[in-house]
């Protein structure tokens, strides 16, 4: 795998990642989050936020799911990206997401557990993309993963 691939998955990643997350939540879903906040939550909200931290946390996000597409689980592909994304997506969101609830009074577990379904559709759609860039050609020739060539 080449490092230009890999540059370019994480920088369609991390755009993937930025678009979905400002569609989904500054657009569709601001007034679901805001109606499920806890009372004060607004006083804890940067109005307006720091966009610098933003970037650089999807941008991680993003070379964490290369990481784990292309090196650890060493998937190929949209539709293997999209699992190991969503596998992954969810399983990291609701960890985070139960610290805060746990922690921090932000919004009510309806909103929080709604936020693990948006994170999770945001990694796994971002996984398909970064697994699309990253993967492996198939040889010329080569009849591996056709119909043809599973025969008994």
């Amino acid at each position: 795998m080449s490092i230009v691939r890999i540059a370019i998955a994480i920088i369609v990643g991390t755009l993937v990642l930025l678009v979905l997350g400002f569609i989904l939540y500054a657009m569709v879903f601001t007034g679901y989050f805001a109606a499920n906040a806890e009372p004060g939550a607004a006083s804890v909200a940067k109005d307006p936020p720091e966009m610098l931290f933003i970037y650089l946390s999807e941008l991680i996000l993003a070379v964490l799911l290369c990481l784990v597409i292309g090196c650890w689980a060493g998937v190929s592909g949209a539709v293997a990206g999209l699992r190991t994304g969503a596998v992954f997506g969810f399983l990291m969101s609701l960890a985070i997401s139960m610290i805060f609830y746990g922690t921090v009074n932000y919004m009510n577990l309806q909103a929080t557990l709604f936020d693990v379904v948006l994170t999770t559709v945001r990694v796994a759609v971002a996984g398909a993309v970064i697994g699309m860039v990253l993967r492996r050609k198939q040889p010329a020739g080569s009849s591996a993963g056709s119909p043809a060539a599973v025969t008994s």
